[in-house]
């Protein structure tokens, strides 16, 4: 596995991480901060870096209102 794949799947697994525990939005900082207390920091930039990614596999989706992201449809994330 590709250090850049594997960074994408980490960023995936902690935005999953944070829905579970019922943040239906995030931000960049939320999932960085995340990754930060589970001892796998990253920059803010990287995992911004990842939400294109993650956006273009269609697994988040930006609010363009608030700005913030969320997940997308289970679906939408279970077909790509």
């Amino acid at each position: 596995m590709s250090i850049a794949h594997r960074r994408t799947r980490l960023v995936q697994r902690a935005i999953e991480a944070l829905a579970a525990e019922g943040h239906s939005a995030f931000r960049p900082g939320d999932v960085a901060n995340h990754l930060r207390v589970s001892n796998q920091p990253l920059g803010v930039w990287e995992v911004r870096g990842e939400f294109s990614s993650l956006e273009a596999a269609g697994v988040i989706v930006l609010d363009p209102a608030t700005g913030a992201w969320r997940l997308a449809a289970t679906d939408a994330r279970k077909a790509g």
